[in-house]
């Protein structure tokens, strides 16, 4: 079949194909670059249209910036939910799908039991989830059985009614201030924000809202991504711990990752600078330094079947330009590699210190 290249309108530059293929290896195989984030749902017009047979493997060759790999693990994960195969084609020599992780039971297992508390927790779902979420949804009613939590829906219009904001520190504060009082007035215990939204409305960013919420030990998720709240407020029961919600930009076969956001609590980090958000260039967004040393990186699937939890190793900082601002290497075993590459939990994860994954097993 032909080649389908994905990019997003955010990403105005030239933008090239990350290596070549054989085109032998073209006309025999479906095969999508993904060269941008913000393009998930573009790839569900694809299946729809029937240009992508989800009934054979679908390849996904991907860049090792903006958000490409983020963007290739939400269509990977959504490829699967229809009972599809797929794999992230980091390079011209990832060809095969090995068997052995089709289904990734050697890094995620079934949740049994999960949240227990003597009241339902409220949850904020401001706005609806981002639309390049293809594959994070949630079931409102299962998530109250099964984790003891309420989901509220909160129209985003009570975000957006403060109207255009101070471009810098000023206006991302204004939108701190009015989460908080959204929070207040609804007796919330988390929140997630369709943050996205108010790139064109109030001119500023959600970051520094976000980044505050968790520091007071609030967990808030970006693009009112819910099952990311839900693994946050799993982690915050077992371990107490701050999340940095992260997107993954890089694979390596030895099992370093580069993981990436514009938001992040400023408790977990050793030192930090505001700067802009990545895809818009506007607001403000954070740059943080974590310390090196154990964590744990989790996430919970929406259905609540799948709970990945690793024991992993921040080996260091980074910054380029090309990426979400705040930028980190971990390494992990390589068998979690190979769950990116081919079966993964969704787009986000999530990095909180210590070795936790026992905790989480138990």
């Amino acid at each position: 079949m032909l080649l389908n290249i994905l990019s997003s309108e955010m990403h105005k530059e030239k933008l090239d194909l990350p290596f070549e293929l054989d085109p032998a290896f073209l006309t025999s195989h479906q095969v999508v670059a993904v060269l941008t984030g913000g393009t998930e749902a573009k790839f569900v017009h694809l299946v729809e249209e029937g240009l992508i047979d989800l009934h054979h493997p679908v390849y996904l060759m991907v860049s090792g910036h903006s958000n490409s790999l983020a963007a290739s693990l939400e269509i990977l994960s959504y490829i699967r939910q229809h009972n599809g195969v797929g794999k992230v084609m980091m390079s011209a020599e990832d060809t095969e799908i090995p068997e052995v992780v089709k289904t990734a039971e050697l890094t995620a297992a079934p949740t049994e039991a999960l949240l227990h508390h003597d009241k339902p927790l409220r949850l904020g779902v401001v706005g609806k989830p981002s639309d390049w979420l293809i594959s994070s949804g949630v079931d409102y009613k299962e998530v109250l059985r099964r984790m003891n939590i309420e989901l509220v829906d909160i129209d985003i219009e009570e975000v957006k009614s403060i109207g255009i904001v101070h471009p810098g520190m000023p206006g991302a504060e204004a939108i701190y201030q009015r989460l908080k009082e959204i929070v207040t007035k609804n007796n919330l215990q988390g929140i997630t924000l369709r943050c996205f939204d108010l790139l064109t409305t109030v001119k500023n960013t959600g970051c520094i809202a976000l980044s505050k919420l968790n520091d007071e030990g609030i967990p808030a998720a970006c693009e009112g991504d819910i099952p990311t709240l839900l693994t946050m407020m799993l982690c915050k029961k077992i371990t107490g711990e701050p999340c940095f919600q992260v997107n993954p930009a890089r694979i390596q076969a030895n099992g370093e990752m580069l993981f990436a956001h514009c938001t992040l609590p400023l408790k977990m980090t050793e030192k930090h600078e505001f700067t802009t958000h990545f895809e818009s260039g506007i607001g403000v967004a954070i740059h943080g330094d974590l310390p090196t040393g154990d964590y744990t990186l989790v996430k919970m699937s929406g259905d609540m079947q799948r709970l990945l939890a690793v024991d992993v190793e921040l080996e260091r900082c980074q910054f380029e330009a090309n990426l979400c601002r705040t930028q980190v290497w971990i390494k992990a075993n390589p068998l979690v590699s190979q769950y990116f590459l081919t079966a993964p939990i969704h787009n986000h994860h999530i990095l909180i210190r210590g070795h936790h994954a026992s905790e989480f097993r138990k």
